[in-house]
């Protein structure tokens, strides 16, 4: 009877915990909470404010059948627990970084060092982190390269994956995968930081020139340029068409300019006639009735023409 006991005992007791095992594994899988933060000053411009946010959101339904920026929302609430003061779309589903940035503009009215609340929120569900005197890290921003690299390493763990890698240049840097989590996660990261990251993408830099007009302002005014007498037989005649004197040398000008070059093209001579009529163009700019652009256009319709005969036309 003994024996026949011990063997039910046997055969029950991994039903038993796998019953108990099930609610473990259950609650792992819908897992739905933030797991700290930290707040820095001065990431694009100073006073301003990040918030780095470590959470975990895996919860079911919504988990896998819909996108997380859809479902959830990170957000920054008054000391309340009630007041919205921002928020932003979950990056990204399962164990992550995320962020909520400030600007300078934006927090002069808050109180750094407060209590303020960390709420991931959705439809029917929310959880929240109350941020500590501790997670006030100030504008020192190396102390975020480590709160990356260490979160990094947690997600190692977590998802079974290589998430850095060690440089003989940064040291101990986000690889190209983990480089895309920490980007998606905290925006920007990779232009403000980028000794955190193996690989960094940007752009040309391009620095807008300064220019002035001041050869333009030497050049005597169009009426000036021409003298009365023309400048009167213009303005007469562009106010029988209700344009200014202006107008009617310019369109003289053009008369002029496509004349000689038609005249040459029908010849079968078209560059040597683009060339022939520039000077028209150029006496066009001095006497103030066409703008230096279109001159440069037609320099560049001469040029291309010119490179077509010597170049192009032989190949």
């Amino acid at each position: 009877m003994k024996d026949k006991i011990k063997l039910a005992v046997l055969l029950l007791l991994p039903l038993l915990l796998l019953s108990l095992a099930t609610p473990l594994v259950t609650l792992a899988a819908n897992e739905f909470t933030i797991k700290g933060a930290n707040v820095y000053s001065g990431y694009i411009e100073d006073d301003d404010w990040l918030i780095v946010i470590k959470y975990h959101n895996v919860l079911e339904p919504y988990y896998g059948n819909d996108t997380s920026k859809n479902a959830f929302r990170l957000q920054l609430v008054d000391t309340d627990n009630t007041t919205i003061i921002a928020q932003t779309p979950l990056p990204a589903w399962g164990y992550r970084p995320g962020s909520i940035y400030l600007s300078a503009t934006t927090v002069a009215t808050l109180e750094w060092g407060s209590n303020y609340v960390i709420k991931m929120n959705g439809t029917a569900n929310e959880t929240y982190y109350t941020l500590t005197a501790a997670d006030w890290r100030g504008s020192e921003l190396s102390i975020l390269d480590d709160w990356c690299l260490a979160l990094a390493t947690s997600l190692e763990t977590y998802d079974s994956t290589t998430y850095t890698t060690v440089t003989t240049e940064k040291g101990l840097v986000l690889n190209e995968e983990g480089g895309v989590i920490f980007v998606t996660g905290i925006p920007y990261l990779d232009s403000v930081r980028p000794n955190l990251f193996q690989i960094v993408t940007s752009g040309i830099p391009y620095e807008e020139p300064s220019w002035t007009s001041a050869y333009w302002d030497t050049l005597p005014s169009w009426d000036e340029a021409v003298g009365p007498e023309l400048a009167s037989t213009l303005n007469s005649t562009g106010g029988l068409i209700n344009v200014s004197g202006q107008r009617v040398g310019m369109l003289l000008v053009f008369i002029l300019w496509a004349a000689i070059a038609t005249t040459a093209f029908v010849a079968g001579h078209g560059t040597a006639g683009m060339a022939l009529s520039l000077p028209v163009l150029i006496l066009g700019v001095y006497f103030g009735f066409i703008p230096f652009a279109v001159m440069g256009v037609g320099i560049a319709i001469v040029v291309a023409l010119l490179a077509r005969e010597l170049w192009w036309s032989k190949t």
